[in-house]
Order: C-alpha cells, then structure tokens, then sequence
C-alpha cells in the first residue's frame, strides 16, 4: 500500500483506524503508514474527525460540572506531603512556590525503560499541560525529550481549534548540533505544537543558521562579530532582540531540566568544549540546567560563580532574566500560567529544588520519583 498514492478520504480512513482501534500516537502512525509526517498525520485526523470517520468520545464539558469539583479533582493529583513540604518552605522563606502535578512512569533506568517511561508519563502528564495552554497567547518552548514525549502525547488528544485565538508557540534557543536529528530541538517542539494547536496555520519560528554557543576561547572581537550576526538573524530578532521582542511577551515557558550528571543533556559535549571546561569540573560547579541555563552549586566560591556566568554567557537562548521575568508576570496576572518545569527522575530532584528556591517556576509537571525526591530535599532543608 503506497499511502501517498490514495486520495484524502482513503488516507484519513487508515489514520483513524490507527488512533482509534491502537490509540497510535501521531508519531506512530506516521510511522506505521510509511514515513508520514506528524504534520500531515494531524492534518488528515482533522479530516478524519470532519468525515466522521473517526469519533471522539470521551470529551470533559467543563460547564457542567461544579468549580468546587473540577479544583478538588486537579489538586487529587498533587500529593499531599509536596504539597505541605512547599507551603511549609514557603513559610519558612517566603519564597513564592509552585502548583504541582504528579504523574506516574513506572520503573527502571536503561535506556529502553526511560522511554518507556517518557511515553507513560506522557500520556497522562499532557493532559495537565494542556490545560495550562488553555488561553495562552505566546508560550516559548525550550527542549528535550521529555517535553517531545508530551507533546506527542499532546498531538493525540483531540484539540478544538479555536480560529480566533491561536497559540504563538516560540523556540527559545538556537539547534544544539546533537539534537538536530533527534526530533526534540526547541525549533522543531515549537513546530509540533503548532501543528497540534493550530493545525499548522500559526507562525512558525525556525531559530537555526546561527550557534547556540560563543566560544569562550574567542577573543572579544570575534566573540563580538559573532554576537552582533546572531542578533542580526530574522528570527533571533523576533524573539529576543527586536523593538518588541516575543520573549517579554510569553506568558508560558515550557521547559525541563537537566541534572549535574550530564547537564545540556545530550549536547553536553558541545558545552564543554566551547567553554573550554572538563565535563568533570563542569559537574562540580553546577546543579544542572533549566532549559540551557546552568545553575551554579550555592556552595560555590565568587570565583567559581563567576566562572559559570561566563559559560552561561556563550549561550544564545534564552536566558536566566528572562526565566524570572516570566514567572514574575505569571505570578501577578491570573491569565498567565508562567513557567511550566517538567522533570522525570530523582536524578533532578536537586535542580527541582533550586528551581523553586530561586522562583524560576509557577508550575511543576512531576513523576512520582522527581516529586518524591524534592519533598525529601526540602524536609532536610526545614530539618
């Protein structure tokens, strides 16, 4: 079956007996069907829904039910001792703290088990996330495999279109060389989301033809030169350099973070070698990452504080001012939902922490073990 070769009605037809009788993901399908794209497999979903051929049946109509009900089901899926373990250290410190959102992914580190896991996170965890991008306008989307897994999941639930409101969805920093054929650069997320939310009739950004690093060995001239052809890049421009740049207009972030073992997971050999740094070092001195920004240890020496703000220099996304600003409009503006961290795993339990000690984020879309392991952190800290 060449699947190209059938008209509309019949490719739609296939789709939809895909999503409907094995609940394939659009990625899936695509797959499954010879190599179609999720945009195109969106597309021919749309149809399939428009044709009836394929009927969604499960659908929430808010309307009908209580506010009273719809909170209480929401906050079930915030566990109870995160939850006191935030209020408490909210008292304590006076730090504005996060909603959060459990979700469970199940067991085992390997590589084919964290997969699994992202996958099984996903579909549930994508439900929460949609409901943050209810209203949004322009939300920024950093990178990552997690974030590609919900925004599968994401694409697989049936979406309303709503003609008059479409979503900006913007990439927040250039291609990191690693990810440029894994699927889950800032670029090609704010894509998909925009295929899943507005049917690709939106606005793409495409932040590639320029590095997502300076090198930190390159002497100020060249290091200048650089800048200034970043900064003179269309798209670069849209987003963080222009007379109205996208960035203090998000009212969304979507990002997650790394950990201090491979911190710019996947491109950390990129970061280590134009910071001109041992992967070692770099280890000691930071937490991790949120979204590409490092984070530096708070046990650091000035020097070595200083050392990370010179690696977070050579980075061309999205920055940690930037971060703040957001979650600080989010947190005075009941419309706007702010900074949204997704995190799997105890392993970033450490940079969860830090994440909500320095107010970087409104929301928190947790599994099991990263929420397990920052309640802990904090009832040591309050210890």
């Amino acid at each position: 079956m060449k699947i190209k070769d059938l008209s509309l009605d019949e490719r739609a037809q296939r789709v939809a007996y895909l999503r409907a009788r094995h609940n394939m993901s659009q990625t899936e399908i695509g797959r499954a069907l010879g190599g179609l794209s999720q945009s195109h497999v969106s597309r021919l979903l749309t149809h399939a829904e428009k044709k009836r051929y394929l009927v969604i049946e499960q659908h929430l109509d808010e309307d009908k039910i209580p506010p009273e009900t719809l909170r209480e089901m929401s906050e079930l899926l915030s566990p109870p001792g995160l939850s006191r373990a935030l209020e408490d250290f909210a008292s304590a410190t006076g730090v504005r703290i996060p909603s959060v959102r459990v979700f469970d992914s199940g067991p085992g580190t390997t590589p084919d088990a964290m997969r699994i896991r992202r996958n099984r996170f996903a579909r549930t965890a994508s439900g929460r996330l949609d409901e943050l991008l209810q209203g949004a306008q322009v939300v920024g989307v950093a990178w990552g495999r997690t974030i590609r897994a919900l925004v599968d999941g994401l694409a697989s639930m049936r979406r309303v279109n709503h003609d008059d409101n479409s979503v900006q969805f913007v990439p927040v920093c250039a291609e990191l060389v690693a990810l440029i054929q894994k699927g889950y650069s800032s670029s090609r997320l704010a894509e998909l989301l925009d295929d899943a939310y507005n049917h690709g009739r939106g606005d793409p950004i495409q932040m590639t033809g320029f590095p997502a690093y300076i090198p930190r060995h390159y002497d100020e001239e060249a290091q200048a030169s650089i800048r200034r052809f970043v900064s003179d890049s269309p798209n670069y421009g849209r987003v963080f350099t222009g007379s109205e740049p996208l960035v203090d207009q998000m009212d969304t972030l979507i990002t997650s973070v790394g950990s201090s073992r491979a911190p710019v997971l996947g491109s950390t050999a990129e970061l280590v070698l134009a910071g001109g740094i041992a992967e070692k070092r770099l280890r000691e001195l930071v937490v991790g990452d949120l979204g590409g920004i490092l984070i530096p240890k708070p046990t650091l020496r000035e020097n070595e504080t200083r050392l990370v703000t010179e690696l977070n220099a050579m980075w061309t996304g999205i920055k940690i001012e930037h971060v703040k600003a957001i979650a600080e409009r989010a947190a005075g503006a009941s419309s706007h939902t702010g900074v949204i961290v997704v995190a799997l795993g105890a392993q970033r339990g450490e940079m969860l922490f830090e994440v909500v000690r320095n107010e970087l984020t409104n929301e928190l879309i947790l599994d099991t073990d990263a929420a397990d392991k920052l309640e802990q952190l904090i009832t040591n800290e309050l210890a």
